[in-house]
């Protein structure tokens, strides 16, 4: 083959490397865009975290030796370049798939999920007139300081019954934890916990299983409490949230808002 030949063989070469990099990198665009629709609109469809990060990033790079067979080729750097994209692309492959098998997972424990979730409101609400204090900085009844409120506060009658939020096991049903009286907390599964305070008196019993809707205690005025009241709390993941999002089961859109309005009144807790 003479100089011309070669030169135009190599330029051609180079031509197909280029195409092909253009391949691998429209093939990872791709996957970041499916990496996105996973973590914003799958795994939020059922409030799952999303993929652990250092799981994706470990399909980034390679083994440096791998790539010592291309030096001093034509081209090398190309070449090089080419192939720990590929090695990316593949190993990100791998993670994607993973993160899809729990996914899947999560579709096939839905029907569970949604009865789990807290949804409803502990009491008898319908009204809406019942809800006193919301979730956020509040006036302490107390200590007359401005202190995070991480609930809601029902009034009612003392006796007024107390229902579970959504399907779970009775984690707590004592007076042991400072300040929210007789307690009971129910952990339903999925990274949520409600907590129901100042009770008069319990109906469960530590590792009970109950279904959304079950009476688990009953209203009261125990702990630091100034009128009877039920102290209402979402926990996802450990991290108190505004209980009022939870209430898609109970209200209609209308309800909903007023309730949105009524919580965010700069009241005291009780």
């Amino acid at each position: 083959m003479g100089h011309k030949e070669l030169a135009e063989d190599l330029d051609t070469t180079k031509i197909e490397l280029e195409e092909k990099k253009k391949e691998v990198y429209l093939a990872l665009s791709v996957l970041n865009d499916i990496e996105k629709r996973d973590t914003e609109i799958y795994r939020a469809l059922f409030n799952a975290d999303p993929y652990p990060l250092y799981k994706r990033q470990g399909g980034t790079g390679g083994n440096p030796n791998v790539y010592k067979k291309y030096e001093g080729l034509t081209h090398s750097d190309l070449i090089i370049e080419t192939d720990k994209k590929i090695h990316q692309l593949e190993k990100a492959l791998v993670a994607q798939s993973q993160s899809f098998d729990e996914v899947v997972n999560l579709v096939k424990q839905k029907e569970k999920m949604l009865r789990c979730i807290p949804s409803i409101q502990p009491i008898s609400n319908k009204d809406l007139t019942r809800l006193a204090s919301g979730f956020g900085m509040r006036m302490h009844p107390v200590h007359h300081i401005l202190k995070m409120h991480a609930g809601l506060d029902f009034t009612g009658n003392i006796g007024t019954k107390i229902y579970a939020t959504g399907d779970g096991v009775v984690v707590r049903a004592d007076n042991k934890m400072s300040g929210y009286g007789n307690l009971v907390v129910i952990d339903h599964g999925f990274g949520y916990e409600t907590r129901y305070a100042h009770c008069d008196r319990f109906n469960v019993k530590v590792g009970q299983k109950v279904k959304r809707g079950e009476v688990i205690a009953f209203l009261g005025n125990t702990g630091v409490s100034t009128g009877p009241h039920v102290h209402y709390e979402v926990r996802k993941n450990g991290e108190a949230v505004n209980p009022v999002h939870y209430f898609f089961n109970d209200l209609t859109a209308e309800e909903y808002e007023k309730v949105i309005e009524i919580a965010s009144r700069p009241t005291s807790s009780l």
